[in-house]
């Protein structure tokens, strides 16, 4: 993110803020407070601004790699000396935002495809690489351009392309006008965009659930606090608590006030009049925002443009379906269960917390958060394409048969799931047997369930980094039991089946034993039963509130 805005500028300006704001609660003044934090904001966003006609108020230089992985691998990586950053080394001397040595060590923490070099070759992988606030069409055609390279420069007459994320509105708008099935071998959609976000249409319309009385005071916090840190639900329970302190109304006027200042003077700017991000609108809530956003004559460019690519974006599955079925082999990876950020409106479709399923898969049927599809619901194929949860229907799916569900699988927690999902793309890519989510899949079950595989990795690494002494220093009982727990975990680890629960269990008792070892330093029970121990207690207190006091502050404030 620290490439994407200026961050030095937002965290110089924390002292400021907090004066403002304490100068704001003072004087009552809260423009005082939004003011200095528009400014801030918009300093900082600015150099992604587009003007009305949909072009760039500012020239902004995306770093691309027209090259292999290999080549990267040789180059000193561009944020090695870029100076946005704001720390500074003991001569005082301003330190780059991030300081990856090469460039390929950059596009590693992007996203990992390790596995996939390893195999296919360094010099056969690459990294397109693209602007997140810029045109979604003219990205598109580059990419075309981009593929042709590739082939060119492996020799090979096909290539695969992995769409993630934002990638699946470059992927509606490339199969649509640019895709040559001949130059393609394998497509995939990995958390992919297809039918934009309710998170983005939300915070256009600055649609958000603050009034929602009961979810304010019950998981609206919870939730939220699970974005940043699934161990941290407690603490989003006990402010359910703490914040009946604020006066409610108070503060639902002042957070509406503030959103509404900050989409009009800064996100207009950022959002409303860039093409990339009307890519991102839902073409259910799209006509509705363009007439209310662009439909006067200073908008007629940009418009032009977000209409071509709704027409795309509308028959995205059809297109799929119709590539398919002509030849080309095109494959769906999705997270569900999760609600988008309780912030905003829209907040209880089923999703990977940040984009819906409905849009990640292509056209699932869900029920909302948390429910279930009616017990009078027909599938539209059979029972089998029924989640095991019976939240969603596969069937109603562009691909059915092609596309994978991961419960629970967090769009944020996507880089920590390189031994799950990353690794299901790399062996969709290589693994030609794979040629369906349900058959021959690869042993990879068409229903699976997010686990947690970074912990499991981190403490199956710690193990393997332990010396040969001091495994000759341990006694025969303890290095049985040792060597018992981590062939367990890292039998776990292989599994192409998962579940998070077995693969919390082998960490928790890998670490365990570590620790009782001398090989780790945080207590399990800190690191481990805390957050399950607590949450049930604040819970309880939480819940109790809401049934005995109401869904209301302890101070009236009209």
């Amino acid at each position: 993110m620290q490439f994407m805005f200026d961050m030095k500028t937002i965290t110089g300006a924390i002292p400021s803020i907090i004066w403002k704001l304490v100068l704001a609660v003072i004087t009552g003044n809260r423009d005082t407070f939004v003011d200095e934090l528009v400014r801030v904001v918009d300093e900082a966003f600015n150099s992604h601004y587009f003007k009305a006609d949909g072009t760039r108020e500012n020239g902004v230089h995306v770093d691309e790699y027209w090259y292999s992985n290999e080549v990267a691998m040789t180059k000193p990586d561009k944020s090695y000396g870029y100076a946005q950053g704001y720390k500074k080394d003991d001569a005082g001397n301003t330190l780059p935002s991030y300081k990856y040595e090469h460039e390929y060590d950059f596009i590693k923490a992007q996203v990992d495809i390790t596995g996939y070099c390893e195999k296919a070759g360094y010099d056969h992988a690459y990294y397109f690489a693209y602007s997140s606030f810029g045109d979604t069409l003219e990205t598109a055609e580059r990419l075309d351009s981009y593929i042709k390279m590739v082939k060119e420069q492996t020799g090979h007459d096909k290539v695969t392309v992995v769409f993630i994320s934002l990638g699946g509105t470059i992927g509606n708008a490339y199969l649509a006008k640019y895709c040559d099935p001949a130059d393609i071998d394998r497509i995939i959609y990995a958390a992919a965009a297809t039918d934009g976000s309710y998170l983005l249409s939300d915070l256009m319309n600055a649609s958000l659930s603050f009034d929602d009385n009961e979810l304010f005071y019950s998981e609206m916090l919870p939730l939220i606090l699970q974005l940043a840190d699934s161990g941290m639900d407690w603490l989003g329970y006990l402010l359910n608590i703490v914040i009946r302190i604020i006066p409610y109304n108070l503060f639902t006027d002042h957070v509406d006030y503030i959103a509404g200042r900050v989409i009009k003077e800064v996100l207009g700017n950022l959002i409303m009049n860039c093409p990339s991000m009307w890519a991102l609108v839902p073409s259910a809530e799209y006509e509705a925002l363009a007439a209310k956003y662009i439909s006067d004559e200073a908008h007629a460019a940009l418009k032009a443009k977000t209409d071509e690519y709704y027409e795309i974006q509308k028959n995205a599955g059809a297109t799929v379906k119709k590539l398919t079925e002509e030849g080309m082999d095109i494959f769906v990876i999705c997270g569900y269960g999760l609600p988008l950020p309780a912030a905003i409106e829209n907040w209880d479709y089923s999703s990977d917390n940040i984009i819906q399923i409905q849009s990640t898969s292509l056209g699932a049927t869900s029920a909302k958060y948390g429910e279930k599809l009616p017990e009078n619901y027909k599938p539209a194929i059979d029972k089998s394409y029924i989640s095991p949860d019976g939240s969603l229907d596969a069937g109603t799916c562009a691909l059915p048969d092609r596309t994978w569900f991961v419960k629970n699988q967090s769009h944020l927690k996507l880089q920590s799931s390189v031994e799950d999902v990353i690794q299901l793309c790399i062996d969709i890519a290589i693994n030609k047997e794979i040629t369906d989510a349900r058959v021959n899949n690869g042993g990879y079950a068409q229903f699976n369930e997010y686990r947690d595989n970074k912990g499991l990795r981190d403490v199956i690494n710690r193990y393997n980094g332990i010396k040969e002494e001091q495994f000759a220093e341990m006694s025969v009982q303890d290095k049985a039991e040792l060597d018992a727990l981590y062939a367990t975990a890292d039998k776990e680890l292989a599994k192409r089946t998962w579940s998070y629960e077995d693969a919390r269990n082998a960490e928790i008792a890998l670490y365990t034993k570590l620790y009782d070892l001398g090989f780790e330093d945080d207590k399990p029970f800190e690191k481990y039963e805390l957050n399950g121990v607590l949450t049930p207690i604040f819970k309880k207190m939480s819940d109790f509130m809401l049934k005995f006091y109401g869904a209301k502050d302890f101070i009236p404030f009209n």
